[in-house]
């Protein structure tokens, strides 16, 4: 968000127009809506990213996940010989104290510890590293009863405003399809800001709700909860080499169906 629009923003000068498109943990979702516990659905999960320099493991070009009951860590090959590793794991006690470095590296220790595959040598890279993104895996929900992502003069946008979680994907893509629909909009109402941000919440609520039922059904497919569950897992995706089937088993919530005004 631009800097001045947060600085008025946090002195609650809110003019005509406002948007917050900061993120699952929006500061100007809590200014005018809220505290975020009103609005946010702990998963059951949580994330964690980080990127090495100098890893002697590579598949170019290639995603490699290791997988196991509860959690699962992958790596993927970036230029300059540098690789991003991405953690998911559930965990049942999202109040647990992962506030600095130090923690969370402790607890991705804690899990991926006495795990096989390469979860030494990542580990070691961690510690090494001086910077690791850490959250929660959480859907944000705002009540329609309550006027949705709109209060007055201020309208939400992106995961600020329905965040569908790191499980269904497509979080820039669908910040910019509700960015072209409000900013179509707002261009459509000639200065009614109301109008405009009541029409923007019509077209892309209901597409946005579809989205975040979709990444609750495919939560076990990161974390599958028990050794069955995983090795369903593994045989389906073994079976997704046929077009086919891929499109049978995910061609329903992968295909966006959604048409765009033309403004």
């Amino acid at each position: 968000m631009h800097s001045r629009l947060f600085r008025a923003l946090t002195r609650a000068r809110f003019r005509p127009g406002h948007i917050g498109a900061d993120g699952l943990h929006s500061r100007v979702r809590q200014l005018v809506f809220g505290p975020q516990e009103r609005f946010e659905r702990y998963l059951g999960y949580r994330v964690a990213a980080f990127q090495s320099e100098g890893y002697r493991y590579r598949d170019e070009l290639v995603y490699v996940l290791y997988t196991q009951v509860g959690q699962q860590l992958g790596r993927f090959s970036m230029r300059d010989d540098r690789t991003m590793f991405l953690f998911t794991f559930s965990d049942e006690t999202p109040d647990r104290a992962t506030q600095d470095l130090a923690a969370q590296k402790a607890l991705l220790h804690e899990r991926y510890s006495k795990s096989g595959w390469e979860c030494p040598q990542i580990l070691a890279a961690l510690d090494a590293s001086n910077e690791l993104y850490f959250d929660r895996v959480s859907q944000i929900h705002m009540d329609p009863k309550d006027g949705l992502w709109t209060r007055g003069r201020v309208t939400l946008l992106g995961d600020a405003a329905w965040c569908v979680s790191l499980l269904a994907g497509e979080g820039s893509s669908l910040a910019m399809t509700g960015a072209y629909i409000l900013a179509g909009e707002l261009h459509r109402a000639n200065g009614n800001y109301a109008r405009a941000f009541a029409r923007y919440q019509d077209l892309f609520y209901p597409f946005i709700q579809q989205k975040q039922r979709v990444a609750l059904r495919s939560a076990g497919t990161f974390t599958p909860k028990s050794r069955l569950s995983l090795f369903l897992r593994n045989e389906i995706m073994k079976l997704l080499k046929i077009p086919w089937i891929a499109d049978l088993a995910f061609g329903r919530d992968l295909a966006d169906h959604i048409a765009l005004p033309q403004y």
